[in-house]
This record gives structure tokens, sequence and C-alpha cells, in this order.
């Protein structure tokens, strides 16, 4: 579903080769973003990766990790660790990638960066999934739930499958505060709670 300006997809600037950027930093390093070389990938993958980036939901992502993690390839494996796999999430400095939302829009990785952490009052640009623990009503912290990188930039399993119970559990408890808020827009809608009738033995 193209849209008129789409997120996360850009361009190496010393290699002129376009890349899909799934971190827009690397855990604790701002400097870095993990992105995957389009050009190098085969046609099937590439077909994939572009369709998923796409879509509205990894539209509505504000990092295309946080959709990759729970899409699948065309071959059945998950989208994110299959990148991760196959050594296909790369380190760049986030100053050699041009972000190109449109053919008239051009704008470097760290500057963009730069805006949304004014915006977002200096948070960093993997911290989403904070967002939604705090609330969850869940103490906020500065570490962030994206997965942890190798020396390489390469995710470990080991990460991605820590992330993956954390954004479940987030995922659950936002799934409760939504049903709590439904409950208070309309109370008829809350189960009932009765005591079970006693049968006699």
């Amino acid at each position: 579903m193209p849209t008129n300006n789409l997120k996360h997809v850009g361009q190496i600037i010393n290699t002129q080769r376009k890349c899909v950027v799934v971190f827009r930093e690397v855990p604790n390093d701002e400097t870095n973003c993990l992105i995957v070389d389009t050009d190098a990938l085969q046609d099937w993958m590439h077909d994939d990766i572009i369709n998923a980036v796409q879509s509205a939901g990894a539209q509505a992502s504000a990092n295309f990790y946080e959709y990759a993690q729970r899409t699948v390839l065309t071959d059945g494996a998950n989208m994110l660790q299959a990148l991760h796999a196959r050594g296909l999430l790369r380190k760049q400095p986030t100053s050699n990638i041009m972000m190109t939302p449109n053919r008239a829009a051009k704008i470097r990785l760290d500057e963009l960066n730069a805006l949304i952490g004014d915006q977002t009052g200096g948070k960093a640009a993997v911290t989403p999934p904070t967002d939604q623990m705090e609330l969850a009503g869940k103490k906020q912290t500065k570490k962030s739930s994206a997965p942890a990188t190798a020396a390489d930039g390469v995710i470990t399993d080991a990460a991605i499958a820590k992330n993956m119970l954390s954004q479940a559990e987030q995922f659950v408890a936002e799934a409760a505060r939504l049903q709590e808020q439904a409950y208070e827009m309309d109370p008829s809608l809350k189960p009932k709670r009765g005591r079970k009738k006693e049968t006699a033995e």
C-alpha cells in the first residue's frame, strides 16, 4: 500500500545503494543504525521486504523492526529472525544514511533522529515499546527494549527472543488497558460475576 510519504526507506550515501532502516538507532549507540541493503537481496526476499515496508502496519510503526518481528516471509520464516540469521542486518553510521520518504524529500538519518528526539523530549529512536509500557502503568526506563547487537551489528538470537517476550507482555498490557476503557464507555459489556450454584452430591 504505497503512500505519499514512505517511512523506513533510504539510501546508503557512500554507495548509493537502496536500503530499509530496521533500527533507526542501535541500542546505547545513537550514532549507528541497523539497515538491510535491499539491492543485495534475492528477488523474492526483496519483494517481501518492500511489500512489508509499504504495508499499513509498517507505516504505523515508528521502527521497522516492530513490524518485522511479527511478520513472516514467503518461506514462512519470521522476517526479523531471518534477516538476522542470514547476516542481512548491517550496522551503518546514521550520518551515512539518507532517508528518502518520497522523490522530492531527503533527510539524513542522524538529522531525522535529532528532529524526532526534539519532538519526543529527547527519547531514543528505538523506545516506542517503552512508551507502551508507560501506558500500561509500568515504570519507564531509559534502557531500550530493542534487541541488543553484537560487535558486528548483528542481533543475537537470545536478544530477539527476549525482545519478542517483552513485546508480548506489552501487547497484553495494552489489550487490558483498552478493555478497561471499553468497559468504562459501555459498562453493560463488562462480564457479570456471580456465584456458582452449589450442586448436591
